[in-house]
């Protein structure tokens, strides 16, 4: 059996391991994804402060007349940080990879850039495109789905595989097993390496990977956690009651909303799609141990403002709190500053393995080689590192 899970280990990792790199380093970069972009994009964080902030209707409007056409806006996000910006965002216009995001100033509502999401203009948002499709669309997205069960594979098998043998005289060396030796050959502190940092982030790789594939392929992990977990099914969003009369303002639901979360910070607002639609907001639920993820939401009917549905993340069933959980886990928020740390450094690791792993794999082959062309008694003196 370790024989096979050898060959599987391998041979996977040779002809998908480049794959798998590029989705880990992607994933490091989007780890303080906003961060950077701020840095790529000043402008976004350039505005005057003001005792008297900017209405969440001032926002959607001034963020609506920037784009040609007054399309109507989706969604808001609220500023990550003191001085971040609010990003209203608008529908996808015909051909482009994803929807027109518009950052205002929380002050005075100024414009302060109109950008395609997904698009070579927005970096960070065309970097998560290619972590997340790999600029392939639906087809990439499965792609890389797959590629998280393959990692949880490797996962496996590596810890198969890097399991110490035990001794007849000395049992198993686990401290061995846990080290990096300095004093071998070239061969074996890069099979060190392999074997030492694989096993060291094998635990957050497995997260990582379990969470990557959630988000992909998110009824069959529900399906799967609710045979093990008590889950309850999602339900329909509800409509808001015929009436002739105007909306509520976002502002009058953000202060519903409120009331519904005193303590809760408001992460975004979903504006209704239609007639029938109801307002959403998410929020920070007092207690959420993550900084910049929503997990616990309302709805309201969009012209009575009366409450339609509550979530509050830490009153849900467990099967749906593990679901709940993977977003920020996947990139470290569920963790605070350190988390995103590890996951950056997670995001690397695939990296380092197939690096190594291919160093490992040509230095037998070459070795092989060798052997094979020289003479018997030569091949017999051959030191080989096959045996590691």
């Amino acid at each position: 059996m370790r024989r096979v899970f050898f060959i599987l280990h391998k041979y996977a990792g040779l002809t998908l391991g480049l794959l798998l790199s590029l989705i880990g380093l992607t994933g490091s970069l989007l780890v303080f994804d906003h961060a950077l972009d701020e840095k790529l994009a000043p402008e976004t964080v350039t505005f005057n402060p003001s005792e008297q902030p900017a209405s969440f209707a001032e926002i959607f409007a001034a963020a609506q007349a920037a784009v040609p056409g007054n399309p109507q806006p989706t969604r808001l996000m609220t500023p990550r940080q003191p001085g971040s910006p609010f990003v209203v965002r608008l529908p996808k216009p015909e051909g482009a990879p994803g929807p027109i995001e518009v950052a205002v100033s929380p002050t005075d509502a100024e414009v302060l850039a109109v950008r395609g999401w997904g698009t070579s203009g927005y970096a960070m948002t065309w970097v998560y495109r290619l972590h997340y499709t790999l600029l392939s669309g639906n087809n990439g997205k499965t792609i890389v789905g797959f590629m998280g069960l393959l990692l949880m594979v490797f996962c496996i098998t590596g810890a198969v595989l890097w399991w110490p043998k035990k001794s007849r005289r000395n049992g198993r060396n686990w401290k061995r097993a846990f080290s990096i030796s300095r004093s071998g050959n070239r061969f074996r502190f890069y099979f060190d390496i392999h074997q030492v940092f694989g096993i060291y982030f094998l635990p957050l790789l497995l997260v990582i990977s379990f969470s990557g594939v959630t988000l992909v392929f998110p009824q069959q992990v529900r399906a799967v956690v609710g045979t093990l977990f008590t889950t309850e099914p999602l339900a329909a969003l509800p409509e808001s009651a015929a009436s002739n009369g105007a909306p509520i303002s976002p502002d009058t639901a953000a202060a519903i909303g409120q009331q519904v979360f005193p303590d809760g910070e408001l992460k975004r607002i979903y504006l209704p799609r239609n007639e029938r639609d109801s307002f959403g907001l998410s929020y920070r639920a007092a207690g959420e141990v993550w900084d910049n993820y929503g997990a616990s939401f309302v709805r309201l009917d969009q012209y009575t403002g009366e409450v339609l549905m509550v979530e509050n993340v830490s009153e849900i069933p467990l099967g749906n709190k593990i679901l709940r959980w993977q977003f920020p886990l996947h990139n470290g928020d569920a963790l605070g500053l350190l988390g995103r740390w590890l996951v950056l450094l997670a995001g690397l690791t695939p990296a380092l393995l197939f690096g190594t792993g291919c160093y490992l794999w040509w230095q037998k082959r070459r070795l092989k080689q060798a052997a094979t062309s020289a003479t018997p008694a030569t091949a017999g003196a051959q030191a080989s590192p096959a045996s590691l």
